[in-house]
């Protein structure tokens, strides 16, 4: 494929693998593109998705009779279209798509990056009513000409969206695609992958393919470098705790807990590498006074806590 805009790429992409053309070559070179880069894959799930909903409305749209005499010469039909079957051509698939394509996924180029560092938090209002809470250390990026669409580059942040089925709140992170259905869910990007906890309504991850649903009280972990969405039952008064100074883990490792402390204290945290991987279950209220803090996790982690210039260190 060409190094043109990656929309036009995605959309073309997602043509001619609904054509007859669609053999094991093709999907390794689309395998490969896909792999070049993230943006790739981000863009290649918001064509699908726009695919999707134009599916919907031309199924509901009244088609004109056609003429149905046909000369002598014509073809014997082809493959069908990628789309609901009506009377566009293939060949003029892209221009179609990026027609009906929602405004969110038309991004102007002048997106509205935000930032809290460690320890800080800040709210964002949406011009219809909605809201987005930032944790610390958390970068996202708006685009206010087109507030049903949010970047989650790192960090955490709690979604709290007023529902528009005609015009669904979509939130793209690094490892994958979410579509609100009338939702408050908190949202934790990071290194190792992405957690998404829903508390009211729920969420779509991934609504281009897979569109696995994450109800209220629902949890969806997907680790970086696997495709496969783990979902599992949490309490639903615990999604966006970090806000009230409330962090609640299940079966949570030592080496998350660390960042999420980093996130809310302002204040390194790390975890000597032995001990990364051990994993908790419960609630770590965050205490202001550190040094009590700390003790307190001594007690509930089973761990040393270390102070230095550079911060905290959990060891044994």
């Amino acid at each position: 494929m060409g190094t043109g805009n990656v929309m036009d790429e995605a959309i073309a992409w997602h043509v001619r693998l609904q054509g007859p053309m669609a053999d094991g070559a093709l999907w390794a070179e689309f395998t490969a593109w896909m792999e070049a880069d993230p943006a790739h894959a981000d863009a290649y799930d918001a064509v699908a998705l726009a695919d999707d909903r134009l599916s919907d409305e031309l199924a509901e749209t009244p088609v004109a009779e056609k003429d149905t005499r046909r000369a002598t010469n014509d073809n014997e039909p082809g493959v069908r279209p990628w789309f609901r079957r009506t009377a566009f051509l293939s060949v003029a698939a892209s221009l179609v798509l990026a027609l009906f394509l929602s405004p969110f996924l038309l991004r102007s180029p002048g997106m509205e990056v935000i930032m809290t560092n460690p320890g800080e938090t800040r709210e964002i209002a949406l011009g219809d009513g909605s809201t987005i809470a930032l944790n610390g250390g958390t970068t996202i990026r708006i685009d206010r000409k087109a507030e049903r669409f949010a970047r989650l580059d790192t960090g955490e942040a709690i979604f709290t969206i007023k529902h528009d089925s005609a015009r669904p709140f979509v939130v793209e992170t690094g490892d994958g695609t979410l579509r609100d259905l009338g939702t408050i869910f908190n949202v934790r990007q990071s290194a190792n992958g992405l957690e998404v906890g829903v508390s009211e309504g729920s969420v779509q991850y991934d609504p281009g393919a897979r569109a696995v649903t994450v109800a209220a009280g629902k949890q969806l972990r997907v680790q970086r470098g696997k495709s496969a969405a783990v979902v599992t039952a949490i309490d639903p008064a615990s999604v966006g705790g970090w806000r009230q100074g409330r962090l609640s883990y299940h079966d949570a490792s030592l080496a998350m807990i660390a960042l999420d402390l980093s996130r809310s204290l302002g204040t390194p945290v790390t975890v000597s590498p032995d001990l990364a991987s051990r994993r908790f279950s419960g609630v770590i209220r965050v205490d202001r006074d550190e040094a009590r803090l700390f003790r307190q996790l001594e007690s509930l982690l089973g761990v040393h806590a270390r102070h230095s210039a550079k911060g905290w260190q959990l060891t044994r």
